[in-house]
């Protein structure tokens, strides 16, 4: 064990004893996101390097406090790349905040979320000891699947020290198509065309347009563009259009204004929300920026109504961020209280950073 963490250990058992609260960060870059910031900071990010990466067995193991942009940059000297898409919120974002938040980007629609692609992990848990979850192959099933709870679980467990990722061959060709369309249409004809074998990657309904990103083998994308007709969209336009919606730099996300990121089942029609929105995972995830006098209780009750939950991702309203997260009901809730009892049972790390129980 190294000096870091071997001081982390006992720090952790310092808290414990003491009643003190610990928050690891890495970046800081999401700050915004979750309930309130409590507790002494943990700073994860001397404690970074990757640790294994053989691309021919499209792994990487890495230290949770390595920058997002060298995971990356190892990646794509490869032509691999993280399949999720995680938004790059800033060039301190680390690997370790990046699976806390558990945020996937546009890629999400088809690829899956960042759960679906970590094999492993190593936890440092509340009573200072470190525990080894998964492994390095798919096929690992020692155990219990720690490593799948982890993901947005926002530090509340443990300190993710170190990470076992799957990663992805870049794709070959890549094609945005554009259609003129409204909100319903536009979920009505994403879901259609997922439910054939096109090489949708991804989507976006902003402002009565619907856009498509198709990847994949260049002849694949050419028979689905007979198929879908629509225009396509100038490469350079296309290339910008993703990496600003992936980086939350698309000018919806600008501003003060408070944003939601509602879930819903991929087929909700419209919730009827007063407020700007945008569409992404093929109607599966909505960000709302609501109206003044659009309530709490109005959106979540909509989301509800649809069999889906409600985040408030961003606010300058401090006091609302305690409850920033959908409350879950009765049998989830009794299973993350459970999860924090086995893990974390004096309440050491990131208290309230879910809910105020968690």
């Amino acid at each position: 064990m190294t000096d870091f963490l071997d001081d982390l250990c006992k720090r952790v058992e310092d808290a414990a004893r003491s009643g003190k609260k610990l928050r690891p960060v890495g970046g800081g870059s999401k700050h915004f996101y979750g309930g309130p910031l409590e507790g002494e900071v943990v700073d994860m990010r001397p404690w970074s390097g990757i640790v294994d990466y053989e691309p021919t067995e499209l792994v990487i193991t890495v230290k949770a406090g390595t920058l997002l942009s060298d995971v990356e940059a190892a990646l794509s000297e490869n032509n691999q790349e993280l399949a999720f898409e995680p938004p790059r919120f800033s060039a301190h974002s680390t690997i370790g905040g990046v699976v806390a938040a558990g945020l996937s980007g546009p890629a999400r629609l088809a690829r899956g979320p960042i759960k679906d692609y970590l094999l492993g992990c190593t936890l440092l848990d509340g009573k200072g000891q470190l525990l080894n979850f998964g492994g390095v192959v798919m096929k690992n099933v020692a155990g219990y699947d720690v490593s799948r709870v982890v993901p947005g679980s926002m530090g509340t467990l443990g300190i993710a020290t170190s990470l076992s990722i799957k990663v992805m061959p870049k794709s070959i060709s890549e094609t945005t198509l554009v259609f003129d369309l409204g909100l319903n249409q536009s979920i009505e004809q994403i879901n259609q065309w997922q439910s054939t074998p096109l090489p949708i990657n991804a989507s976006l309904y902003d402002n009565g347009k619907l856009y498509v990103r198709l990847r994949g083998a260049r002849a694949a994308i050419d028979s689905a563009l007979k198929t879908m007709s629509g225009e396509q969209m100038d490469q350079a336009q296309s290339v910008s259009l993703w990496n600003n919606l992936r980086d939350q730099t698309h000018p919806f996300f600008e501003g003060e204004s408070d944003v939601w990121r509602l879930a819903v089942p991929p087929t909700t029609v419209d919730l009827a929300l007063q407020g700007e929105q945008l569409i992404e995972w093929g109607g599966g995830l909505r960000w709302l920026k609501p109206t003044q006098n659009l309530s709490v209780e109005t959106i979540r009750g909509a989301v509800e109504r649809a069999g889906g939950h409600a985040t408030l991702y961003r606010t300058s309203n401090e006091a609302a961020r305690t409850h920033a997260f959908h409350t879950p009901n009765k049998v989830m809730l009794n299973i993350q209280w459970r999860l924090k009892q086995q893990f974390d049972p004096a309440g050491v790390f990131s208290i309230n950073r879910l809910s105020p129980i968690l």
